[in-house]
Order: C-alpha cells, then sequence, then structure tokens
C-alpha cells in the first residue's frame, strides 16, 4: 500500500475519535431520529472531528485520482482469478448486504451482523452512562 493512501485513514480515525471524545466529555450527546442515529452538540472536538471526518472524504477521492494510483497497470493472465466484491450498508438499525457470489455474501453478513452488534453495545453503553 503506498503511503498516501494511509494518509485519509489516518484522518478519518482522527476525527472520529475526537467526536467519541466529545461525547464522553458531555460536548456531544447522541440521540435517534426515527431509526437513524445522530450526534449534536456544541463542543470543538465535535466540530474538529466532523470536520476531519469530511476532509478524509476529500483526500480519500484526491489521492484516488492521483496519476501514481491511476496509471498502475493490472495485467491479467489465464492463471488469475476474477475480484469478488461484497458490501454492507446500514440504513438506520438495518443492515443491507450485497456480495459477488455466496462466500463473500456470507462474510459481508457476518461483518455486518458484527458492525450492527458494536453500534447497539456503543448506543447502550452510551445511553446508561
Amino acid at each position: 500500500m503506498d503511503k498516501r493512501n494511509i494518509i485519509p485513514v489516518i484522518v478519518l480515525l482522527a476525527g472520529i475519535s475526537l467526536v467519541i471524545f466529545s461525547i464522553l466529555e458531555g460536548e456531544a450527546n447522541i440521540a435517534l431520529l426515527f431509526i437513524v442515529p445522530m450526534i449534536y452538540g456544541t463542543g470543538v472536538y465535535l466540530a474538529i472531528g466532523i470536520l476531519l471526518i469530511f476532509l478524509s472524504f476529500i483526500m480519500f477521492f484526491l489521492f484516488l485520482g492521483h496519476p501514481k494510483v491511476v496509471n498502475r497497470e493490472i495485467k491479467k493472465t489465464k492463471t488469475q482469478k476474477d475480484s469478488s466484491y461484497g458490501g454492507v450498508i446500514f440504513i438506520g438499525p438495518i443492515p443491507i448486504i450485497f456480495g459477488k457470489d455466496k462466500s463473500i455474501a456470507k462474510k459481508m453478513m457476518y461483518l455486518g451482523l458484527l458492525i450492527a452488534l458494536i453500534l447497539a453495545a456503543v448506543y447502550l453503553a452510551v445511553i446508561l452512562l
């Protein structure tokens, strides 16, 4: 992995850390709007954290178009397998799972379940605090 590709990930993790820190410090709150979780507050840490999260998205797309990444040629040989893909999209607490084949879809199902359990645990921990 190119070092430039890790920078947006670091900025994203820093932003998420600042948002969590602002929640723990009491500068921000978590609420549910119907089934969609939202974070709101007036603290400086929350504002900087949200700005860093948006900045990481912008940086990701800027680095995606970097000439070093775009000009990379991938030569497909007869022995190379086709790539497989999958993903999980959360709409509120409901995961939508997709994948190219059954094995990837099953892995994404487990990943979605893990993420849902983590989100539920964090939400319950914040409510009980």
